[in-house]
C-alpha cells in the first residue's frame, strides 16, 4: 500500500490535464472555484483510480479517523443511537489499534468526514450530496450496486425463503408492520410488500389480519389490541419491526395470550432498535456482526487506496428465542 501514498496531484495534473492547485481545490471541496461538473467528476475519478491520499488523510490514517454515518433512512430509536454503538464496538475487533470517531450526519449536511456508511436506498441527489464531504463511502442495505463505491446489500428474498419453514405449518398467517414517511420516501414499505407477498403465496391471506401503523410500540400495541378484539389474531404472525414487536408483544401479555405457544411470531429486525421482552418468537435478524465488521474492513481498505469497488451480499440470519 505504501506507493499508492505517494501519489501527487501532479500525477492526477499528468493524466486530467487540469492545474495542479484547480485540483486541490476542487479535492477540498472548495465550492467558490470555477470549475465544470465534467471536470471535477474527472478529477475525483482520476484521483480515486490511482488511490490518491491527500496529506490530511495521510497523517490520519495514522491517528484517527472520522467516520460520517448517514443512517436517516432506517428506523432507530435517537436515544440510543443503536448504528454508532453497533460500529464503535465492532470496530475494536475489525481495526485494532486505529482510532475511529463516529459521527451522525443529517440530511444535506456536508461534513468534514474522511469516510462515510450511508444506510437505506438514497436518490442521486443525495448520494451527490455524500460525495461533498468524502468519495469513500460504503452503501449498506440501499438496495442499489454503485460502480464508484463499495455496497454491502442485505439478501431479503432468501431470507424470507429460509423464514417460511417457521410459519408454513400455520392454520393462518398475519402481518403488523409499520411504515414512516419521510421528505420523498417511505421506510418500511419493501419488507411489508415482502411479508404480503410471502403470506399470499402460502394461500393464508386474510385482510383482517393485516395491520399496519407507526413505526411506534404504542402502535404495535395498538394494532395488536385490534386484532384481538375483532377476533382475528392468527396462528402465526409476521411483524415488521422489533419496536413494533415489543408492542405485540406487550398486548399479548396483556390478553393472556402465549407466544410461541398460542401464536407464532416472526420478527423481521434490520437494527436492534429496542430491547424484547421474553418470550418464544423468532428473530430475522438483517443485520448479524459479520456486516458490521465487513463493513470496517472495506471503508477502512478504501482509505488506504483499494481502487476496485466491492459488493457484498449477506443473507439474514434466524433466530429461534426461547
Amino acid at each position: 500500500m505504501k506507493e499508492r501514498y505517494m501519489v501527487t496531484l501532479k500525477d492526477i495534473s499528468k493524466r486530467t490535464g487540469v492545474s495542479a492547485t484547480t485540483i486541490s481545490r476542487v479535492l477540498n471541496n472548495d465550492e467558490t472555484i470555477a470549475v465544470s461538473e465534467e471536470t471535477k467528476r474527472a478529477i475525483f475519478e482520476t484521483a480515486y483510480e490511482l488511490g490518491y491520499i491527500s496529506p490530511r488523510r495521510r497523517k490520519k490514517l495514522g491517528n484517527t479517523l472520522r467516520i460520517g454515518v448517514a443512517d436517516w433512512k432506517v428506523i432507530v430509536n435517537p436515544e440510543q443511537d443503536e448504528n454508532l454503538n453497533a460500529l464503535k464496538f465492532f470496530s475494536e475487533t475489525a481495526a485494532p489499534g486505529q482510532k475511529i470517531e463516529y459521527v451522525r450526519m443529517e440530511p444535506g449536511e456536508v461534513a468534514d468526514v474522511d469516510g462515510i456508511f450511508a444506510f437505506g436506498e438514497l436518490t442521486p441527489d443525495e448520494i451527490s450530496l455524500l460525495r461533498k464531504s468524502t468519495r469513500y463511502i460504503t452503501f449498506i442495505n440501499g438496495g442499489m450496486r454503485n460502480e464508484d463505491s463499495d455496497c454491502i446489500q442485505v439478501n431479503l428474498d432468501l431470507a424470507w425463503e429460509r423464514a417460511l419453514p417457521y410459519i408454513a405449518g400455520a392454520d393462518s398467517v398475519g402481518y403488523i408492520g409499520g411504515y414512516f414517511q419521510g421528505d420523498g420516501y417511505t421506510i418500511g414499505l419493501k419488507r411489508n410488500e415482502h411479508a404480503l407477498s410471502l403470506i399470499k403465496k402460502l394461500g393464508k391471506y386474510q385482510p383482517s389480519q393485516v395491520k399496519t401503523g407507526d413505526f411506534t410500540q404504542a402502535a404495535g400495541c395498538c394494532m395488536m389490541q385490534e386484532m384481538i378484539a375483532q377476533e382475528s389474531v392468527p396462528a402465526a404472525l409476521i411483524i415488521g419491526s422489533d419496536i413494533v414487536a415489543a408492542g405485540v408483544l406487550q398486548a399479548l401479555r396483556e390478553a393472556g395470550i402465549t407466544s410461541g405457544k398460542d401464536v407464532r411470531l416472526l420478527i423481521y429486525q434490520d437494527i436492534q432498535s429496542t430491547q424484547l421482552p421474553a418470550g418464544q418468537y423468532a428473530i430475522m435478524k438483517a443485520y448479524p456482526n459479520i456486516l458490521w465488521k465487513k463493513a470496517i474492513q472495506m471503508l477502512l481498505e478504501q482509505l488506504q487506496g483499494r481502487t476496485e469497488t466491492i459488493t457484498t451480499v449477506i443473507t439474514p440470519k434466524l433466530l429461534i428465542q426461547d
